[in-house]
């Protein structure tokens, strides 16, 4: 499990009960802000949307999509789907095989779906509605 924190960076919790009982959190390598995540499995990648900046309650610009080959032991960005200026937040992620279908919020007032396929740990076809 991934979880935001008032630290700078995501925390982790493992469970090897498929759940019932879970590690105390961690820290990990990736810099968030305390803003809102979320995480699919891809069937080959995790893909976590997020705000790489660090510290507590900072920018929610960029907002950016990650990938995972190791169960999240570490992250690399892969595309930044936001970065002008504003609040770009509470993202949800949901995966179909390779096709992503993103969504979150844009200064709190609208919600912008993206849709994203990964292909060879990749991401192409960028679409924004």
């Amino acid at each position: 499990m991934l979880m935001r924190s008032t630290r700078g960076f995501l925390y982790r919790s493992d469970s090897s009960d498929f759940g019932r009982t879970w590690s105390e959190a961690y820290p990990t390598k990736t810099v968030n802000n305390n803003s809102g995540i979320d995480v699919a499995d891809t069937g080959g990648a995790l893909a976590l949307a997020f705000n790489p900046n660090g510290g507590n309650w900072g920018r929610r610009t960029p907002l950016s999509l990650a990938l995972s080959n190791d169960n999240a032991e570490t992250f690399h960005r892969v595309i930044d789907l936001e970065t002008e200026e504003g609040e770009f937040s509470y993202p949800a992620i949901i995966a179909q095989g390779k096709e992503l279908h993103l969504t979150y919020t844009h200064n709190r007032k609208s919600i912008i779906y993206c849709h994203l396929t990964l292909e060879d740990g990749a991401l192409s076809g960028l679409k924004k509605k």
